[in-house]
């Protein structure tokens, strides 16, 4: 055991909480402990230590170095300042998957072991408003309690919990609600300058503000496109630019959120889209007149960009932010979103570019985003690495994969090895997936008759790639609360190759010298699929119900319970086809590439974009 000395109760609380779900040596060390102005020092001569630390961000960071290190060495001396002030993690609830509060404690623990201060945590409707019942109904909202336990267990471990939420556009969910008709431009847009909107976003800030223990708060507005251009223009009888009604709209949070004593940031990205002739986001041809930034509120505005691989453009980007505001926060992504598994090589070449550029503009604030589009697909657990990618930043000089790689090992006892396969779920390129490619999600929503990606997928073969993945995920071992992840990802990896073999031998029955023995051999392949999907089935359900509420599931289950019942759908038509009675239609159409998200090797969709060439209409 290591006993810490010089620690006052709170401080040996939350070593003991952030040290609780990690595997412990039965060696006996005393570690000195003594506070300093900023940064890590930590050394080791055998038996006897010392920690000294800035904050209790670093002391936590520094308590998950020094158990890694005296694992394996008598002898250390490390030293370490942040480059950042803030070193940020923003977790979406929003997308289905919302954590469970044991979860999210876990959550804190792990990246309060990497050196995080904040958590964002990326609500939108998921939390208790008491003045709108319908805000969140069903979606498994958070409960005021809920949030005040959270904000108090992230204090302990030195990581302030702050809310983010949107007000202007990113309501769709709320929205939904006939509650909420009189907030109502678009189905996505508040309508600005509306009475009832003020009252709905005051309901907001209150609510979201008012279980934490931080004065500091998200305001969202962002990818507000169709601002002013729906129910607006009905009630007003006329159209009015979207920079005036977006100043309108900030005017009003600002003023709310002055009355509640917050400190608003919100994403940058609608300044320049509006002010920009092509419509484009962050239009490298975008200035902004020192009186444009004099006159606009107070507000931090936080610069999101997870796309670029290059220094230049993010420096660029920078240089056009400060000419909008002195208070400039830059969020990169883990690229934890549009996929069945993190794009680990978009992830690593994106964040060097970003957090590079953002040490050389002196950037001071900056933000690792987890978003979880389209479903929430991807288990939260297996951002782990993604998250120690970025910190590993805010403590080193120069990053390589070899320094996050050790970062990652000594603050979460494990191996990175696992979270560095999972890119081959989706990268074909033998590089970087830069298109962001995602044939997993494809290759298992695809209809196994109705193919709309089948030509593109022809031009790779997945199925050696996918076969070594089984071998390798099945060698291995994690902490005890990862491992269903890695059974979860080895199934799922099962399930492709035999989706890829159906889809292969249905595309088959088109050909003139298809006959019965084809027919049995595509029958085959989907029972096969079948058995595969349904082992895979429980498993997603159990990592799911793991990590998460039971709210979202649903989605899920459908999307799963769909492929088995269009899977018995085909076998019955095939069977028909054998016997003559059904001509299979649908592989007579023109093969052509998918048309949209075609950029990559193969290309990439959404769950609704591959499934069927038809509307969803849920």
């Amino acid at each position: 055991m290591i006993e810490w000395q010089g620690l006052n109760t709170e401080q040996l609380r939350a070593v003991n909480l952030l040290l609780s779900d990690r595997p412990m040596g039965d060696q006996h060390i005393i570690v000195d402990c003594q506070q300093q102005e900023s940064g890590l020092k930590i050394t080791r001569q055998g038996d006897k230590g010392t920690l000294a630390f800035g904050s209790q961000a670093e002391l936590m960071h520094g308590v998950a170095i020094y158990t890694g290190l005296a694992v394996e060495k008598q002898e250390f001396t490390i030293e370490e300042q942040p480059h950042f002030d803030l070193m940020t993690a923003m977790l979406d609830v929003a997308r289905n998957g919302v954590l469970t509060v044991e979860m999210l404690k876990t959550f804190i623990r792990r990246i309060a072991s990497m050196g995080y201060t904040e958590l964002w945590l990326y609500l939108e409707d998921l939390f208790e408003v008491p003045e709108e019942p319908y805000f969140g109904r069903q979606r498994g909202r958070y409960s005021q309690k809920d949030l005040h336990e959270i904000a108090l267990y992230g204090d302990e471990l030195g990581v302030t919990i702050v809310p983010a939420v949107q007000n202007l556009a990113h309501v769709h969910n709320a929205l939904k609600w006939e509650a909420h008709h009189d907030v109502k431009d678009t189905d996505d847009t508040l309508l600005v300058n509306a009475p009832a909107t003020r009252t709905f976003v005051k309901h907001i800030l209150q609510a979201a503000s008012a279980p934490f223990t931080t004065d500091k708060i998200h305001v969202g507005m962002d990818e507000a496109y169709q601002l002013g251009r729906g129910l607006y223009i009905d009630k007003n009888g006329h159209y009015t630019d979207q920079q005036i009604l977006i100043q309108d709209q900030l005017k009003m949070v600002v003023e709310l959120t002055e009355e509640l004593g917050l400190h608003p940031y919100m994403w940058s990205d609608m300044w320049f889209t509006i002010a920009s002739p092509k419509h484009e986001m962050y239009d490298p041809d975008v200035h902004f007149t020192p009186e444009f930034k004099a006159q606009l509120p107070k507000v931090g505005q936080v610069y999101w960009d997870y796309y670029h691989e290059d220094e230049q453009t993010y420096l660029d980007r920078f240089a056009q932010h400060f000419e909008l505001s002195d208070d400039v926060v830059f969020a990169g992504g883990i690229w934890t979103w549009g996929s069945m598994a993190p794009d680990q090589s978009k992830m690593l070449a994106t964040v060097q570019a970003g957090l590079t550029a953002a040490k050389k503009a002196n950037v001071k604030q900056v933000v690792a985003t987890m978003w979880f589009d389209d479903g929430a697909d991807t288990p939260v657990s297996a951002s782990w690495y993604g998250l120690q990618a970025f910190a590993s930043y805010q403590y080193h000089d120069q990053v390589t994969t070899a320094t996050i790689d050790e970062d990652f090992r000594l603050t979460q006892a494990e191996s990175a090895d696992f979270y560095h396969i999972l890119d081959r779920f989706d990268n074909f390129t033998g590089q970087v997936n830069v298109d962001a490619d995602n044939p997993s999600k494809i290759v298992l929503y695809e209809d196994p008759i109705i193919q709309k990606y089948e030509k593109n997928l022809s031009q790779v073969d997945l199925q050696p790639q996918w076969q070594q993945l089984v071998e390798d995920l099945g060698t291995m071992r994690l902490r005890p609360d990862d491992q269903l992840m890695v059974t979860y990802y080895y199934h799922l990896a099962q399930t492709l190759i035999a989706k890829d073999r159906v889809l292969k031998s249905v595309a088959h029955l088109r050909t003139a010298d298809a006959s019965v023995t084809a027919g049995n051999e595509a029958i085959a392949n989907l029972q096969s699929y079948q058995q595969q999907l349904t082992q895979f089935s429980q498993l997603s359900r159990q990592l799911w119900h793991q990590q998460r509420r039971g709210n979202g599931y649903e989605v899920i289950d459908v999307r799963i319970g769909g492929q088995l019942s269009r899977c018995a759908t085909l076998i019955w038509r095939i069977q028909e086809w054998q016997a003559g009675r059904d001509d299979l239609a649908e592989l007579q159409e023109p093969l052509l590439l998918m048309d949209k998200k075609n950029n990559g090797l193969i290309g990439h969709g959404l769950y609704k974009e591959i499934v069927s060439a038809c509307d969803l209409s849920f």
